[in-house]
């Protein structure tokens, strides 16, 4: 069971984390992935809003902690081995 939950956290990861794709094939607003909108909406040539930015980052990795918060015995129990103390 470790190693299914460890393989689950990798491939979320992983998915979460595909960025050239999205920001190459979708170009409608409403359809963007967070980090994509983030970057498209959020930076317009080489005018930073950094507030906006630093929040979108914060509210867009806030899943993956909360995600990774649930199941941390879990992915270090299937690291170590399964072994029991």
């Amino acid at each position: 069971m470790p190693g299914l939950i460890s393989a689950g956290i990798f491939s979320f990861t992983l998915s979460w984390n595909e960025f050239i794709y999205a920001l190459a094939f979708i170009q409608s607003s409403e359809n963007k992935t967070v980090p994509v909108a983030i970057l498209t909406e959020l930076v317009t040539g080489d005018v930073y809003q950094w507030g906006a930015l630093m929040a979108g980052s914060l509210l867009g990795s806030l899943p993956v902690a909360i995600f990774y918060s649930f199941f941390v015995d879990y992915y270090v129990s299937s690291l170590t081995g399964a072994v029991k103390e």
